[in-house]
């Protein structure tokens, strides 16, 4: 979602509004979202991922839309709050985002020290925790649980990973996971993600991805391909007794 879109939905919500009122609704919300992206640019964030993680972390715009549109309950209120729509603008942003940035924050902190244990019914045959951290832009994709197993009735690696942003509390981009490929030892990877569940939160995002192996099978290979980079990385799978 880009900046425009982000204050369009927000304002789509407001009903009781003057023209002259959502003009400087636009305004105070532009200026906001400006201040935080200079302050990532000055960080090293480049442009595009810096305009991304301001919107996520502005919250949910249909939300901020809803409790805006609360302060104007009629046509009354909205001629003696005129002079208050900016302070109102910040306020709400404000509440939400400070929500936002504690849990961001917890998640953050939870990822890469302990991360979550999600787990599925998946049944694993052998279990080991590399903690493999590979920098990716301005976020850290971590590997912290590998296990060879059944799944579905086929022989399958289940890869529990992590991404977070290097600055603690920072928002992690949610598009990274959804780009790592898993191939086999033979180089091959599925047709489609083969995901087993996983949660996120602007702070942190879990995944787990499954890839069929075959007996024997010693390593499987993490790929990463976008905005310019491209990594590769070798998994060591735990050993399976016969």
């Amino acid at each position: 979602m880009t900046r425009r879109e982000y204050t369009d939905t927000v304002l789509s919500a407001l009903r009781r509004v003057t023209e002259d009122e959502r003009r400087a609704i636009r305004a105070e919300i532009d200026a906001h979202m400006e201040d935080h992206i200079c302050a990532l640019l000055d960080l090293g964030y480049d442009e595009p991922l810096a305009e991304e993680r301001t919107v996520a972390l502005m919250g949910d715009p249909k939300e901020v839309g809803r409790e805006l549109n609360k302060q104007y309950t009629g046509w009354g209120f909205v001629l003696l709050s005129r002079a208050a729509v900016a302070l109102t603008v910040v306020l709400c942003i404000q509440a939400l985002l400070g929500l936002g940035i504690l849990s961001n924050l917890l998640w953050s902190i939870q990822a890469r020290t302990v991360p979550d244990e999600t787990f599925s019914s998946y049944e694993a045959l052998a279990t080991e925790r590399p903690d493999i951290r590979i920098p990716v832009g301005n976020d850290v994709l971590r590997v912290y649980r590998v296990s060879v197993g059944i799944r579905d009735g086929v022989r399958a690696v289940e890869v529990a990973m992590a991404a977070y942003d290097r600055i603690p509390g920072g928002v992690v981009s949610g598009q990274l996971l959804n780009n790592v490929v898993l191939e086999d030892q033979r180089g091959e990877a599925p047709e489609h993600n083969m995901g087993g569940g996983g949660k996120s939160n602007f702070g942190a995002d879990y995944t787990l991805r499954y890839l069929p192996v075959e007996p024997g099978d010693s390593q499987i290979t993490l790929r990463y391909e976008r905005f310019g980079e491209s990594i590769t990385v070798e998994i060591p799978l735990p050993e399976v007794e016969p």
